[in-house]
């Protein structure tokens, strides 16, 4: 007869607070996406317990036990599925344990899919990797550098409605209209007609 599994120190699971309108913790309550990926051994009662990648695979990617999900290794893609069967559950808020790599790599995740991890206190290591917590100053540059990459669009498609269109009435209403959409004041005739001199 087969001894139970030892369980992995490493686990997720719903956090404590507030609650969105469903949350689960009923064992197998996992979306058929996730469940057409693995290779499943279920429990006695027919529920999804185990999830293989293959079957070489002599220990799962993790584990359902109801009210949390367990793991022996930090997989990216398996820790993103364990996140997504959370989200399936109404876990928008998870605590996670176990060991550093796995807490990690958790975090990492969660932020993609905007969720909320407890026991966790990412580094500025890990807000990079998830893409968050950039610098000001670079976030300031880029924030600048969209703004004036719209009035560059902007001021290219004055230059097309000036070719394309011989009615000045209509190429101003035009305009006026692109301006008040991009939420600009338009600038003086002046920089159009710069921009279409240097395009020819």
């Amino acid at each position: 007869m087969k001894t139970p599994d030892a369980a992995p120190s490493n686990r997720l699971g719903p956090a404590s607070g507030p609650t969105g309108s469903r949350r689960s913790t009923a064992k197998g309550d996992v979306p058929e996406a996730v469940l057409d990926r693995y290779l499943v051994e279920r429990d006695l009662r027919g529920r999804p317990e185990r999830f293989f990648r293959d079957h070489r695979a002599a220990e799962p990617m993790f584990r359902d036990r109801g009210g949390s999900l367990v793991s022996s290794q930090a997989y990216p893609d398996a820790v993103v599925d364990m996140l997504k069967i959370a989200r399936h559950r109404g876990w928008d808020r998870v605590r996670v344990s176990g060991d550093p790599a796995f807490r990690r790599e958790v975090w990492i995740q969660a932020q993609a899919l905007g969720m909320e991890v407890q026991g966790h206190r990412p580094r500025e290591r890990d807000r990079q990797a998830a893409g968050l917590d950039r610098p000001s100053p670079r976030r300031d540059a880029e924030a600048s550098r969209g703004h004036d990459a719209l009035g560059e669009r902007l001021a290219k498609a004055a230059i097309v409605v000036a070719r394309l269109i011989p009615d000045a009435a209509i190429q101003t209403r035009l305009l006026e209209a692109a301006w008040a959409r991009a939420g600009r004041s338009r600038p003086t005739e002046r920089e159009p007609a710069r921009g279409r001199d240097r395009q020819r």
